[in-house]
């Protein structure tokens, strides 16, 4: 939900097409409200997530990482939420005294504050097989982002076999951890500090929405699936 998307070109060209294909329910929730679209004109088919197994000790135990660390995968920017997740981790180590660590990765200048620098690894841009171990090893995967329309990097997470903590305010991260049951949310300070701490004093409550949330993304987003939707789609938008 960005300005540009209020541009008149873009109301027109909604209504020309055949259909439309979204990547998410809010997304096309989003394009009724802004172009009146009808219902039967869209269709949310999303993406495919290959499957993979990613080993849960490996980076940590080459990197001799034996505290607990939150893991952010993408564009360092303030869009993304990047700013906000280095203030939450700031204030809950020192309110808290608990020792999180947060594990980067991805492009941008992240702009850590020298006093959390020891605290925030920060590894760029990294492989696919290193992404997906960082991941696996994780506390939880955060993402504090206001604005996604699909987020590929939650998926793989889930994947990955990490549960998930997202901005509430995200309709798109949110619906998809209502959906899966695999991650919680934060709307504001405090409700960051009662998850994180749900989190880390809960192995339980981890391995249960690690679990839930890799069982919704092999059920929804396997090609087979990505397919049979965009299958019925296009028979449905066409001559």
């Amino acid at each position: 939900d960005e300005p540009f998307a209020r541009l008149s070109v873009f109301h027109s060209i909604f209504h020309r097409v055949a259909g439309l294909l979204f990547n998410s329910e809010p997304e096309r929730k989003l394009a009724e409200r802004l172009y009146g679209i009808p219902r039967d004109k869209g269709a949310v088919v999303g993406m495919g997530i290959d499957p993979f197994e990613a080993d849960p000790t490996a980076w940590p135990r080459r990197e001799g990482m034996e505290q607990p660390y939150l893991v952010y995968s993408g564009r360092r920017e303030p869009m993304k939420g990047i700013p906000l997740l280095l203030d939450y981790l700031y204030a809950f180590r020192c309110r808290t005294g608990r020792d999180v660590k947060l594990v980067l990765t991805g492009s941008g200048d992240p702009g850590i504050p020298p006093v959390l620098k020891p605290h925030v690894h920060d590894l760029g841009f990294v492989s696919e097989t290193l992404k997906r171990e960082v991941m696996a090893g994780a506390l939880a995967f955060c993402h504090p982002s206001l604005y996604e329309s699909f987020s590929i990097v939650l998926l793989e997470a889930w994947m990955a076999g990490t549960p998930a903590l997202v901005r509430a305010s995200c309709e798109v991260l949110r619906h998809h951890c209502e959906k899966s049951g695999g991650g919680l949310w934060f709307r504001h300070y405090p409700d960051f500090e009662e998850c994180l701490l749900r989190l880390l004093d809960s192995p339980e409550l981890r391995k249960a929405l690690a679990t839930a949330g890799r069982c919704y993304v092999l059920r929804e987003y396997a090609w087979p699936a990505i397919v049979s939707r965009l299958l019925e789609a296009l028979n449905r938008f066409g001559p």
